[in-house]
Formats: structure tokens, C-alpha cells, sequence
């Protein structure tokens, strides 16, 4: 990779800034396509800030993951439909001193599950109703999913729900809803190390018929989907998820798609 006056930079703000994984992918797809880029960590403590330096020192562009991806949209110029809808930002493109917003995690989503099954139609559990699923309930809703968000906080989820035009329930449903359902998605942190031996799902209520997709990345492979192996159903892995929608972020920051097996090779994931 050469690095001239001509390179676009592109940096990655918020809490993973020091173990993401998308330096290897993006810088990996850059040198594969020859694209004069770079993508590199910033360390970003006041947000507002932040995006001054993005304007002041003509930054092509930023991935924003938490705690930003909320708190970053009142300081940019224009949201695109997914984002304004979502409220949350995970790329900020900058044309030309005008910073503009998008959202690329819920349609990751989807694309990560339609590997495994077709949505549209299709009875989809969301467990969660704060920012991942949010991005991924518009996303299903869009794919033409049958879908349910169930919450701990039922509240939560009845706000979500009206925001996005689906059903609601409390967590105590769950095993009613799960018998005829096709889809669980579990968009919590519950399962993340280290709480490794946790799950909202008793593995008594999963069946052979469903497609489990797990948000949480750490570990790659969750009690829920461990159990879900163990049952017989198809599982998506979270860095599924989170290829899809870095390759949706690489065309927004560059206006061209990627290689997907580069990009596979370059994060080591599972299919």
C-alpha cells in the first residue's frame, strides 16, 4: 500500500476503536482493488470534536460504532433515509465538507440471514429493543418479515414496535411465540464474555424448523448458538452480520463493492 497526497483516509470512531476487525478487512479490499485509501483507528473523546476534524482536516469518511452512533447525528449535515428512520449512524461520508450519515448494520443483518433462509414471509423473533435492534427490526420489516419484538422491558418493546409496525410482547411469551416461528434473533448483549454461560433461550424451546441468528460477537460462537448446533437448527454467526455490513459500508465510502471472499479471508470468519 502506497500512501501519497492523493490517499483518502478513512478512520473508525468509538469504544472497539483499538480491537475492531475492519482494519484487516477494508485495508485488505483497498490493496486487492489497488483504491488509494487507508482506514485506521481514531481516538475520538469528545464526539463534537471529533466531527470538526473530520470537516477540518477533509477526512473521507468514518465508521462510528458505540458510544457514538446516537450522540454523532446532531453534529452532521444530512442523514439518509435508513439512518434518519433508525436515529443511529455506523458510517459518516464526507461529500465534499457536507458529512452525511448512513446505517448499514440492519440490512448486514438481513443479508447475513438470507445466506441461511428467506425472510420475507417468515415468522421472526427479535429479542431486544435498543439500538441493534432497532436497525434490524426496520430491516426485517423491509424484507417482508412476519416479525415480533420481544423484550424484557415490554414497554421497550411496545415503543419499538409502533415505531416500526409490528407485534410486541413481554419475555415470558417467548416460549408460546417460538413454536411456530421460523426466525429467532437474539439483538442482546445477554451471552457476551464474559458472561459466556448466559442465554435468553431455554434450549428446550428451540426446534429443528428455526434459523438462530446471535448480534454478539464475542464469543464468536454463544451459548445460544451452541445450542442451537446441538438441536439441529441453522445458525448465523454474528461476524456474518458484521461482513455484510461492512461490505455495504465499503460502497457507501468508496462507491465500489468488494470481493467478498477477500473480505471473508481478511476477517476469518465462519460461514
Amino acid at each position: 500500500m502506497k500512501i501519497n497526497g492523493e490517499t483518502k483516509l478513512i478512520g473508525f470512531v468509538g469504544s472497539t476503536y483499538k480491537t475492531s476487525k475492519m482494519y484487516a478487512m477494508y485495508n485488505a479490499v483497498f490493496e486487492n482493488l489497488e483504491l488509494n485509501y487507508i482506514y485506521v483507528p481514531l481516538v475520538v473523546n469528545d464526539i463534537k470534536k471529533g466531527v470538526e476534524a473530520i470537516r477540518s482536516l477533509g477526512i473521507h469518511a468514518v465508521g462510528v460504532t458505540i458510544p457514538y452512533k446516537v450522540s454523532i447525528v446532531e453534529y452532521l449535515d444530512e442523514l439518509d433515509a435508513d439512518a434518519k428512520r433508525i436515529g443511529a449512524v455506523n458510517a459518516v461520508v464526507n461529500k465534499n465538507g457536507r458529512l452525511v450519515g448512513g446505517n448499514t448494520d440492519g440490512h448486514g443483518g438481513v443479508k447475513a440471514l438470507k445466506e441461511k433462509t428467506e425472510v420475507k414471509g417468515k415468522k421472526v423473533i427479535l429479542l431486544g429493543a435498543g439500538g441493534g435492534a432497532r436497525a434490524l427490526a426496520f430491516a426485517i420489516k423491509d424484507e417482508g418479515g412476519n416479525l415480533t419484538i420481544i423484550n424484557r422491558t415490554v414497554s421497550d418493546a411496545e415503543k419499538l414496535a409502533n415505531i416500526v409496525g409490528c407485534e410486541f410482547a413481554g419475555l415470558e411469551r417467548l416460549s408460546e411465540l417460538l413454536l411456530s416461528s421460523d426466525i429467532l434473533v437474539n439483538s442482546t448483549s445477554v451471552g457476551m464474555s464474559p458472561n459466556i454461560n448466559q442465554s435468553l433461550v431455554d434450549k428446550k424451546l428451540l426446534h429443528k424448523k428455526l434459523t438462530v441468528m446471535d448480534i454478539v460477537s464475542n464469543p464468536q460462537e454463544t451459548k445460544l448458538l451452541k445450542e442451537a448446533q446441538e438441536v439441529g437448527c441453522q445458525v448465523v454467526f454474528a461476524d456474518r452480520m458484521l461482513l455484510w455490513q461492512g461490505v455495504l459500508k465499503f460502497e457507501l465510502y468508496t462507491g465500489t463493492k468488494p470481493p467478498v471472499e477477500v473480505v471473508e479471508k481478511a476477517l476469518q470468519i465462519i460461514k
